[in-house]
């Protein structure tokens, strides 16, 4: 166990500065550093962000519906704009947020987003057969051999008859590949585009009458619902009132950026200090497993897409403090028992196995909070809640992994493994040994 532990150890040591390389300095050509990869939010880069309510008296399930399905036409929408990280949220149940990092044309953010969506149905030459006004209903159902789901399409009068035209020319051979198109479908296909933007381009193998069809293509239910809600979406299910807007300058960002990491740097180094004097050996642990700590927060940011924004750095900010409070718990009770005069070694296990129900306690009602805040906040109160949530999480893995790999090492080690290497001095020790037996 000593040897495994021992070459845990050392291993850790290498990926976590073989990590810190890569994350300041990068790899190669290839590879670049954190920088390359983290995406910033509005409040760091700068742009736009509109709030906009819709103009309804829906409620319940059929406010639900317009919502998601007027939240799913914007982001086509503003993908097209060609900018980075742009986030659209519902909020309030009859609000959507849109920010754009990186716009500076508020009027000409609005515009977009509030202009009518060209729906577009085109063979193969390019030809438009059919738009918008032509479909009467879009929806999902289990596809008929039970293989995943299919979205179903029925057409007013006008779109029947030129879809079953359209579809005879295809199984005809008569529709010539257009370049233009080449690069999403095949002669034989009917292109479904939102804003230009091609949502599906479906093959066609026989001629299709009556004015329904299905697209069948494997889709998850969820991608079922979400392709027939753009459909549906040829225009805007709903009105859209402008409720507040707002232009965030770039050098604002940038020097809150700064700030910001500056800050966490300072914040970090301190409590790096702080352990050290504290907690002499101990300490080393939990720097150890602070660094890794980092490390591991900032490429998941990185691996799940996070958007950084000034209330996400204040929670990881915070989540570090959570991650030194782990530790903090971890090493009172260890320096408990050898006052009661354990040896080391037997101190780090009990004091461990005494402090890690309280940790997962404490850490699992601060996760709570941050499940509510996400739940029930919006726009950068949840960003705070995700960062935060994410934090709680890698503490009690590097308290409960990293932590404890190296206080056991430390612990069993001859010279490392004295009382006062652990912060707790032989004549307390002893005068608290000798108190404890009086009370016996």
């Amino acid at each position: 166990m000593k040897t495994f532990r021992r070459v845990m150890a050392v291993l850790v040591v290498i990926v976590l500065v073989a990590g810190w390389y890569v994350t300041v300095f990068g790899a190669g050509s290839k590879i670049g550093n954190i920088g390359k990869y983290m995406k910033l939010g509005l409040d760091l880069q700068g742009g736009v962000y509109v709030v906009l309510e819709a103009d309804t008296d829906a409620t319940g399930t059929e406010l639900d519906e317009l919502m998601s399905q007027t939240q799913a036409v914007i982001e086509n929408r503003v993908n097209e704009l060609g900018l980075s990280n742009p986030v659209v949220t519902i909020e309030n149940k009859n609000r959507i947020r849109v920010e754009l990092p990186g716009a500076d044309d508020a009027e000409g953010a609005i515009e977009t987003i509030g202009q009518t969506a060209q729906l577009q149905f085109i063979t193969a030459d390019g030809n438009v057969i059919l738009d918008g006004g032509n479909v009467k209903d879009a929806g999902s159902a289990i596809n008929s051999n039970g293989a995943g789901y299919v979205v179903t399409l029925e057409f007013d009068g006008t779109g029947a008859a030129a879809f079953e035209q359209a579809t005879q020319a295809i199984v005809n051979n008569e529709i010539t590949l257009n370049e233009n198109v080449s690069s999403f479908m095949q002669a034989n296909c009917i292109g479904i585009l939102l804003d230009n933007s091609v949502l599906s381009a479906p093959r066609v193998s026989s001629v299709i009458s009556g004015g329904k069809c299905e697209i069948e293509g494997n889709f998850t239910q969820e991608e079922a619902s979400n392709l027939a809600a753009l459909i549906r979406g040829g225009a805007l299910p709903v009105d859209l009132v402008e409720v507040e807007t707002n232009i965030i300058g770039p050098t604002l960002g940038i020097d809150s950026l700064n700030e910001s990491l500056i800050a966490a740097l300072i914040g970090t180094l301190l409590v790096i200090l702080m352990m050290l004097i504290a907690y002499r050996v101990m300490g080393i642990a939990a720097d150890i497993a602070l660094v890794a700590y980092a490390l591991i927060y900032v490429w998941i940011l990185v691996a799940f897409g996070n958007v950084l924004t000034l209330p996400g750095i204040a929670g990881m900010i915070l989540s570090v403090g959570m991650a030194v409070d782990a530790n903090v718990i971890i090493f009172a009770r260890i320096k408990e028992e050898i006052r009661k005069g354990k040896s080391v070694r037997v101190a780090a296990h009990s004091g461990y196995k005494r402090a890690l129900m309280t940790i997962i306690d404490s850490q699992v009602t601060t996760l709570i909070a941050g499940v509510a805040l996400y739940e029930f906040g919006s726009g950068d109160v949840r960003g705070f809640a995700l960062t935060l949530m994410i934090g709680i999480i890698i503490s009690i893995f590097t308290a409960t992994v990293v932590t404890n790999l190296y206080l056991m090492l430390f612990a069993e080690n001859k010279t490392l493994g004295t009382k006062a290497l652990f912060a707790c001095s032989e004549r307390a020790a002893a005068s608290e040994a000798d108190a404890a037996k009086e009370v016996l």
